[in-house]
């Protein structure tokens, strides 16, 4: 072989390595890790642990998926990290309170560092239903509760969360005072709580405590006393059919103060299983993140995975997440206010 013609091939076989290695899909080789603001043992790490297993074969490149936990806050740590600190490579996404993080940003918190209409929202999970419960040897109704010769003992991560708020909706429909007692690190560490006889109830998300706690329910160790229902096809706040026993907030508290408190704290329901990445993220990169995401929420072996887990799946896209968000954003500011009377 002459030697311009070896030389010919040679560069054939280096170009065509060089091709071959630029078609590598964006995420071959690589490991995408789920940033889960709360520590293990909770709903959102149950929820994280399953997609995990699955979605890394719903994006091109097939990556290695990891669960990684960052308490605190409520999920605001998690949520400052991921929206200042995370680099912005599509290798990062996270789970986070919706609630927490919009209270905190229309409340204008101190320690806040992210913009709520610049995240880049992969989409949801499932929409949450908040309940309210107590241990069923000391107070299982609501009866119990109204002669109850002290405060009772509810248990928070933080002031002002949803489940704070939540609590406070039944307070003032009662008309008693609680204890509030802030600072647990998550639902395990207040249900700890609740075990120890330190407190005696809690707000809680159906859905999480369905997979943390079916055996609590199950042998009543628990009563849970009010839900804040699901929505039908007009809009119509109806029972939860899993807890059709339970009555709504709007069946029991007639207040105009309660319907507002509701109002206000519906978008951490419908995005209770929000995921979303940082601010400046290539379009590629996040296009492939909510389609793979999306077809992950639809993987009849995910669907297998999260039954047998007991987690609630009702997928919803990136798009519906930014017009809830875009909607919730538009609050009115003398309701704002009082909301932040609640948190300090």
């Amino acid at each position: 072989m002459k030697k311009s013609t070896r030389f010919i091939l040679g560069w054939a076989c280096v170009l065509l390595a060089s091709s071959a290695h630029a078609a590598q899909p964006l995420y071959a080789g690589k490991t995408l890790t789920i940033l889960v603001g709360y520590p293990p043992g909770g709903g959102y790490a149950a929820y994280a642990q399953v997609i995990s297993k699955h979605l890394g074969k719903h994006i091109p490149g097939n990556p290695t998926v990891i669960v990684q936990h960052m308490p605190g806050g409520g999920s605001i740590v998690a949520a400052n990290y991921l929206f200042s600190r995370a680099k912005p490579d599509g290798l990062t996404i996270g789970s986070v309170n919706m609630f927490n993080m919009y209270s905190s940003f229309v409340g204008k918190s101190e320690g806040v560092f992210f913009d709520l209409a610049k995240w880049n929202y992969i989409g949801n999970t499932r929409s949450g239903i908040p309940i309210f419960l107590m241990r069923s040897d000391s107070y299982p109704s609501f009866e119990a509760i109204k002669n109850a010769q002290r405060p009772l003992r509810l248990g928070h991560a933080r002031k002002g969360d949803g489940h704070h708020l939540f609590a406070v909706v039944v307070e003032e429909g009662l008309g008693v005072k609680f204890n509030h007692i802030f600072g647990y690190g998550g639902g395990g560490e207040i249900d700890l709580g609740l075990e120890r006889g330190e407190l005696d109830g809690r707000a809680a998300n159906l859905n999480s405590y369905l997979v943390s706690k079916p055996d609590w329910i199950k042998r009543r160790f628990v009563t849970i006393l009010l839900q804040g229902g699901i929505a039908d096809s007009t809009g119509k706040i109806i029972r939860d059919p899993r807890i059709s026993s339970v009555p709504t907030v709007m069946e029991t508290f007639s207040k105009p103060r309660i319907r507002q408190l509701m109002d206000f704290t519906s978008i951490g329901e419908l995005l209770s299983g929000v995921y979303l990445a940082p601010p400046k993220i290539a379009e590629e990169n996040l296009r492939i993140l909510r389609e793979g995401f999306l077809k992950t929420l639809n993987d009849p072996a995910f669907l297998a995975d999260a039954e047998r887990s007991n987690l609630e799946i009702s997928p919803m896209g990136a798009k519906q997440v930014e017009e809830i968000v875009r909607r919730a954003l538009k609050v009115p500011p003398e309701l704002i206010d009082w909301i932040n009377t609640l948190r300090k």
